[in-house]
């Protein structure tokens, strides 16, 4: 089918500003032109429909450049703790799993936990998950995804004892007599990955499907996930069924190997299935407070956990730069940003720079943004987690509050950045990160102060972080992105909202969504 778009201001988020008096012409997945009504029609290979969009604006469709795709799936069909702030809201929410399903997994998982936000936070082990499951293994994620709370026969059968040493760059939650909490943190909770029972394929894809068509309501037309090979299998199992989301893997380094003998390098692939870097966790989480750091964490003398040595990491980062991919390093606390900038930067004067990416980037030290700009490392950054994280800053990072999330300064030194969301772990509606970027508010809320407000960001900047930037950082810049001729036609409709208030974007939808010139969503 062929459309042409009438009466609608587009938007260039080069410079921010829109076009008027201009229509598009939509054909063979492709803006085909734009210009006047009358050369949309000379120019369209058949009889064209023509939407008449009355004022409302179009923009490109959004990438969300950092996702756990499968796993925000999963929460569709595992236990959620997301919203459980008690103890009992805990035990009612697994009770209630258990007794609404007749027939139960072989693993209970799920996550979402907070031990921040908790009313008992010590109450969080392996003997409340007993009282609940006792015949069946459990292991439930925190809300970071960087602790584990398991129930004792999945530690049994992953082997974890009392006696057990914490592995390297990970540590065994103990209780106050040292026998196990039931919380696994960082690499501790490999030994559990490798005996869970995940749900069947056909299970997943419907969840993935679900959740394509509820990324869609939010812009959203591409997800970067940093996942396994089996959630992988499971996005690319969905290739006949046309979900219509572009995705893109970052995949772990056990699969170099495989990647590399089939002949995939980073940013190889077709329009809806491409690889990006290696993926790699040079730290820990802020929730957690293994995030690597310089300074303590308040009243601590915790450093937070450093997942490995300046030689590990470089080692594994050779690897992958000379098999041709590029590296995606999840980098939160101050050092740890500072050893992966420094990897970077050393390894640019060796190899050429494949696009180079730092995920997350919360915290930086001042002597270290330039740095940064010689590491030409692309930032991947997710701003909706800001809204999250304030309390968690002002009570752990007290010392260092001034560096978390400045992202006025990390955009004036970086290659170029993309945003995203971390999804599940934060929403992925980007309506709400492109609010965060602007007001910098705790819990999204209106009413209270923004939080360092001269890093806050205008508003060009933070759409271009979901279009151009988050093309450019994928490798795609070239036909993704933006609204020209010869580009995909992804795009979709919005409300104007050039004289609407910030908060616009709280509630903001898209009234016509475009995915590869094919209709995914219409509220016209």
């Amino acid at each position: 089918m062929n459309y042409i778009i009438v009466n609608a201001p587009l938007y260039d988020n080069q410079t921010g500003m829109f076009s008027t008096g201009k229509s598009i012409l939509i054909a063979d997945g492709l803006i085909k032109h734009i210009g006047h009504l009358s050369e949309c029609i000379a120019y369209s290979p058949r009889c064209p429909e023509i939407l008449d969009l009355r004022g409302k604006v179009v923009l490109p469709s959004f990438t969300d450049t950092h996702t756990h795709f499968v796993e925000l799936a999963k929460r569709r069909i595992m236990v959620d703790l997301q919203h459980r702030s008690t103890i009992n809201e805990v035990i009612g929410e697994l009770s209630s799993f258990r007794n609404t399903h007749e027939a139960l997994p072989e693993w209970i998982l799920g996550g979402g936990w907070d031990k921040n936000k908790i009313d008992e936070p010590e109450s969080l082990n392996r003997q409340l998950l007993d009282s609940v499951f006792s015949d069946l293994p459990v292991a439930l994620w925190s809300k970071d995804y960087h602790a584990k709370l398991c129930n004792s026969l999945a530690l049994r059968l992953a082997g974890i004892t009392d006696n057990s040493p914490d592995p390297a760059g990970g540590r065994y939650g103990r209780a106050s007599d040292g026998t196990l909490n039931g919380i696994v943190y960082e690499s501790a909770s490999d030994a559990m990955e490798k005996v869970i029972s995940q749900p069947g394929l056909e299970i997943l894809k419907q969840a993935v499907l679900r959740t394509v068509r509820e990324a869609h309501q939010f812009g959203l037309t591409g997800a970067h996930t940093m996942e396994g090979a089996y959630s992988w299998s499971v996005l690319e199992s969905l290739r006949d069924l046309q979900p219509l989301c572009r995705f893109t893997w970052h995949f772990p380094p056990e699969e170099l190997e495989n990647l590399g003998n089939s002949g995939m390098k980073t940013h190889t692939g077709d329009n809806f299935y491409r690889i990006g870097g290696m993926k790699l966790f040079a730290d820990g989480a802020l929730g957690s407070q293994t995030a690597a750091m310089f300074e303590p964490y308040t009243g601590s003398d915790n450093l937070g956990i450093l997942r490995y040595t300046d030689e590990e990491l470089r080692k594994q980062a050779e690897e992958a730069v000379s098999a041709g991919f590029a590296l995606s390093i999840h980098a939160i606390g101050t050092k740890a940003v500072h050893q992966v900038l420094s990897l970077y930067k050393d390894l640019n004067t060796r190899y050429p720079n494949p696009g180079h990416r730092i995920e997350h980037l919360q915290s930086i030290r001042r002597e270290d943004l330039p740095l940064l700009r010689e590491s030409g490392a692309f930032c991947a950054l997710q701003p909706v987690h800001l809204a999250g994280d304030i309390p968690n800053i002002e009570k752990h990072w007290q010392a260092i509050r001034h560096l978390a999330y400045c992202f006025k300064d990390i955009l004036a030194y970086c290659r170029s950045y993309g945003f995203g969301s971390d999804a599940p772990i934060e929403s992925h509606n980007p309506f709400l990160g492109i609010y965060t970027a602007l007001q910098r508010k705790a819990a999204l809320d209106p009413g209270s102060p923004s939080w360092i407000p001269e890093q806050k960001l205008k508003l060009q900047q933070a759409i271009f972080g979901y279009t151009a930037g988050a093309a450019i950082i994928s490798g795609t810049e070239s036909h993704l992105g933006k609204l020209l001729p010869g580009y995909y036609a992804d795009l979709m409709v919005l409300d104007d909202f050039r004289d609407e208030p910030d908060e616009f974007w709280l509630d903001a939808s898209p009234r016509m969504l475009f995915c590869g010139g094919e209709p995914v969503l219409s509220d016209l």
